[in-house]
């Protein structure tokens, strides 16, 4: 049997193992297999189980027929599931002998793959050879069995770290706020804005325009907008007043922008617990050729209940399966949403910064860098808190405003005082500071740190506070800076 058995029986005879067999030790072949599943297995349905067994096992949940199919949504799935009870598991060691016929299968299928696209990306854009060989370098390096999981974790010495050279063009937003295969979560309450300030976001990566207080990079990335909350007819608005602010520049972001429209029933649903849903946005990205996939809203392409860390674990995973598939350095940006009222604004700034979205713990362990939004006033969204929850690998920013102007479109207000909005959404009584009264405390020549203490003495403000109103002191022309002498005066 063993002799003439096919891929697809080997598969099967795989997946039934893996569903039935208590494994502690994953063999080699197998990991690997399920490491790249569902695209390792030539059959569909195969692939579908076994990246449901590898998510469960990542999530610490024991795993039998039963439990399997309790992840199972499609029709044909369960089918295939009810195929997988009937059907007695083989040897762990003969599935793992099996398991390195099909890892052999697909690889070739995969770099046949790989190598055809280039082709294909080299004849429409030669002049992105590099790129186009980088890409290719990275996906048959990744199909190397030493490149796999292979139950060993990674060692390095102290040395070989500091020996290293990274890539320092793979910044797009700020200080690795946004980078090539990072995360970025945008956090925020209902009916914000998320959405409008995420194109306004995608527009300035793609001109090089400053995004806000942020500088931007990756002019060349292609981008897809994958969202389910807006109307056409909402789209075409939003987009209409970022072509009157581009300008000469609309051309670029028409070229490398790509949205994901709801027209009919199929475009809203896209939970990626349905292995038709997978592969429909695993073909909108190979169309789109992203290079940066923006996810709008999580919640919709969840599965299960974002409120359960283990549904949480496997949307993220899933996520980032399916958006890195053939591209390990595709960038992932998650609209996603935050806590409601002052409760949840109040947790946008300071300590709680971190559990600001929705089943936060997860979700901040898995991303790079996210971004806090919060309105400054109660019966408006036009004025929001831009605040920092978190990066990975750059520095924090300081919380700022942002209005939305006559243009409808974001940008920065200083007139806003942050400090005290912080403390008044903690129940604090903001101290009494404005450019009148930094005036009458720069009593003559005054060091910047000389001023700034006089300003936390006078009010009981933070020394970063302090600065920010020296800085709105200057901006209403109550104090100026003799920079030949490196002091403060009355204006």
């Amino acid at each position: 049997m063993e002799a003439v058995m096919t891929t697809s029986e080997a598969e099967f005879a795989i997946v039934v193992t893996l569903c039935k067999e208590e494994i502690s030790g994953m063999p080699p072949h197998l990991s690997r297999l399920l490491q790249h599943a569902p695209e390792s297995f030539d059959c569909q349905r195969a692939g579908a189980v076994a990246r449901i067994v590898r998510e469960m096992r990542g999530a610490g949940e024991p795993i039998d027929p039963i439990t399997v199919s309790r992840h199972v949504e499609a029709a044909a799935l369960k089918d295939f599931m009810r195929q997988i009870e009937v059907t007695g598991p083989v040897q762990l060691d003969i599935a793992e002998f099996y398991g390195g016929k099909v890892w052999k299968s697909y690889t070739a299928r995969r770099s046949t793959q790989t190598l055809q696209e280039a082709l294909d990306s080299l004849e429409a854009a030669p002049d992105k050879h590099q790129a186009i060989t980088d890409n290719v370098i990275r996906t048959l390096e990744d199909l190397k069995p030493e490149a796999a999981t292979n139950g060993k974790l990674t060692l390095r010495t102290p040395d070989e770290l500091l020996a290293m050279t990274f890539d320092e063009s793979d910044i797009i937003l700020g200080d690795r706020l946004l980078a090539k295969g990072q995360s970025l979560v945008i956090a925020a309450q209902g009916g914000i804005g998320k959405s409008r300030l995420v194109l306004q976001l995608v527009a300035s990566v793609v001109t090089g325009k400053r995004f806000l207080t942020f500088t931007t990079a990756g002019e060349e990335l292609r981008w897809l907008i994958l969202q389910t909350e807006n109307s056409n007819r909402r789209l075409q608005a939003d987009l209409d007043r970022l072509k009157t602010w581009l300008g000469e520049d609309w051309e670029a972001f028409n070229d490398r922008v790509v949205i994901h429209t709801v027209e009919n029933d199929a475009d809203g649903f896209v939970s990626l617990d349905d292995l038709k849903n997978v592969m429909a946005v695993e073909k909108a990205i190979v169309e789109a050729r992203a290079d940066v996939v923006a996810i709008d809203p999580l919640n919709d392409f969840a599965i299960g209940d974002l409120n359960k860390d283990a549904d949480m674990r496997q949307t993220l995973a899933a996520l980032s399966r399916v958006c890195r598939k053939g591209k390990p350095d595709r960038a992932i940006v998650v609209v996603h949403h935050a806590g409601t009222g002052r409760a949840g604004a109040a947790k946008a700034t300071g300590f709680d910064r971190s559990s600001f979205g929705r089943n936060s713990k997860t979700l901040h362990a898995w991303t790079r860098g996210q971004v806090n939004l919060a309105p400054v006033d109660e019966d408006t969204n036009d004025r929001l808190v831009v605040a920092c929850g978190k990066t990975s690998n750059g520095r924090e920013f300081l919380p700022f405003a942002i209005r939305l102007n006559a243009g409808m479109i974001y940008e920065c207000d200083p007139s806003v005082d942050v400090a005290a909005w912080q403390q008044e959404m903690n129940g604090k009584e903001a101290p009494i500071m404005n450019p009148d009264r930094v005036r009458e405390l720069c009593k003559g020549p005054t060091s910047k740190a000389d001023l700034a203490k006089a300003i936390t003495d006078d009010c009981g403000c933070f020394r970063g506070s302090a600065y920010r109103y020296i800085r709105r002191a200057e901006q209403a022309k109550k104090v100026r800076f003799s920079v030949k002498h490196e002091h403060y005066l009355p204006a």
